[in-house]
């Protein structure tokens, strides 16, 4: 997972989690960001070139090829601090994320 949160940082994105071998990243929150759509746009494509990096290094060691996908949405979703009394996260909430991740 480095080398991609590595490009996603790199475009001001924000970690919000990792789910199984997903990687969930926002832009635009918690503070707003002038050409947020270019800004995640941008992480997907380094993202794609790091991973050719990473599986030519992987195809050395006769490892298989890791391959990934990227699903990229706008939207008007809640972002904030959401949970329970036992545990609280800092994530993004609503149908834009849910869409986002089945593209």
């Amino acid at each position: 997972f480095q080398a991609m949160c590595e490009e996603i940082l790199s475009t001001a994105g924000v970690l919000d989690k990792f789910i199984g071998d997903c990687i969930m990243a926002l832009w635009n929150a918690p503070r707003r960001l002038q050409g947020h759509r270019s800004a995640a746009c941008r992480a997907a494509l380094r993202m794609q070139s790091a991973l050719v990096r990473l599986n030519e290094g992987r195809s050395h060691e006769e490892l298989p090829e890791v391959r990934f996908r990227v699903g990229i949405n706008t939207d008007r979703v809640l972002v904030g601090n959401y949970g329970c009394d036992h545990r609280v996260g800092y994530t993004a909430l609503g149908d834009g994320v849910n869409l986002a991740s089945r593209l």
